[in-house]
């Protein structure tokens, strides 16, 4: 686990505790998101998920998407 993944973990849990909210909703993990100092750097439609699982599901493994597997994360990149 990274330090960002951490430090997301810690204010999940803080404002479960703080709210006394076992499950809270998207809307609430996106007030948490942004509380964290997050903030939206793209338009959705260009926004697409280039990294693949980096845990496996329970019981088998990750398996990437077949047209994703091989894409370049970003085409528009110059490669000198």
């Amino acid at each position: 686990m990274n330090e960002e993944q951490l430090d997301f973990l810690r204010a999940v849990e803080e404002y479960k505790r703080v709210n006394e909210r076992p499950f809270p909703t998207l809307t609430e993990l996106l007030d948490i998101v942004l509380y964290l100092g997050y903030r939206k750097v793209a338009p959705v439609a260009e926004f697409r998920l280039c990294k693949g699982r980096q845990t496996p599901l329970r019981g088998g493994a990750a398996t990437p998407k077949p047209d994703d597997a091989d894409a370049d994360p970003d085409p528009d990149a110059d490669d000198s």
